[in-house]
């Protein structure tokens, strides 16, 4: 399928209480549907949600794949049809809790899972770190997932682009303190730009505690461009048609991908090891 609607859910979430976020998450989820999205996207820990002050509490919201929250989304995607983004916080077999999006195919079962790679702030205490980046050969194309952070950092994307990803999805709890909103507009595009993908980003909206939070959802087009965006505060759906066809010309003219030099890249790995024998 080249072509296709992607709907984007921008949202405020109850800290705290899965059962309302989630039912909040299906009533938009069932809006997108309806208005012809074959994929929906949620934010990070859309059903927890978030507040850095409290990782440590949040781990005790954490559930298994086969939890509430995703056998819900699971059978809601079966009966609409369509493919669905859940972040949540995992339960790991070994009892770790990972920062986790759960894509969800049309057929109600789960296609896979990516763990946040560069987890933030508190975070790094008491979450498992992931450290695959999967990518997953849908109808859709070939999608990749981030989440919030990790997209502050090229080499997460780049590994999915040499993958072949068509579509980067980035769901986060971007806060929107400092200089931040501006942070989350420039990384997002450059990830797009970087590897010439599409990129949609969906953040969460509202205040959690003390945090303010950024929305600004947006889609990217694989030229760096922005299609479509949210407002920082406003609560709704982001719609945007994804055309994959654009993709093989738009490679062609900007050839990046093919000028790399990773015979070059060596520095990279030499200076992880010189700060690791240094204990940095």
């Amino acid at each position: 399928m080249n072509r296709y609607k992607i709907a984007l859910v921008q949202m405020d979430c109850y800290y705290g209480e899965p059962e309302k976020n989630v039912e909040k998450a299906s009533a938009s989820v069932r809006e997108a549907a309806a208005n012809g999205a074959s994929l929906i996207c949620l934010p990070e820990a859309f059903n927890t949600g978030y507040l850095a002050g409290k990782i440590l509490d949040m781990k005790n919201y954490a559930e298994k794949l086969d939890g509430k929250t995703t056998t819900a989304m699971c059978a809601l995607a079966k009966e609409l049809g369509v493919y669905l983004l859940a972040p949540i916080l995992l339960l790991a077999d070994n009892g770790e809790v990972e920062n986790t999006a759960v894509l969800i195919g049309k057929d109600g079962a789960v296609i896979g899972t990516y763990s946040k790679t560069h987890p933030v702030g508190d975070e790094r205490k008491y979450f498992q770190r992931g450290t695959k980046y999967p990518v997953w050969d849908t109808e859709l194309g070939k999608i990749g997932v981030v989440i919030c952070y990790d997209a502050c950092f090229p080499e997460t994307t780049r590994m999915l682009a040499l993958q072949g990803a068509d579509l980067i999805l980035v769901p986060a709890a971007w806060r929107a303190s400092a200089y931040f909103k501006e942070w989350w507009d420039l990384n997002i595009a450059c990830r797009a730009l970087d590897n010439l993908t599409w990129v949609a980003a969906v953040n969460r909206c509202g205040v959690c505690g003390d945090e303010i939070f950024a929305g600004k959802t947006q889609v990217v087009g694989p030229v760096g461009n922005v299609l479509c965006e949210m407002g920082v505060e406003e609560e709704g759906i982001l719609y945007e048609e994804i055309d994959l066809s654009i993709l093989p010309k738009e490679r062609e003219f900007n050839t990046v991908m093919i000028d790399r030099h990773p015979e070059d890249y060596g520095m990279i790995l030499e200076n992880y090891r010189t700060l690791s024998e240094k204990g940095e």
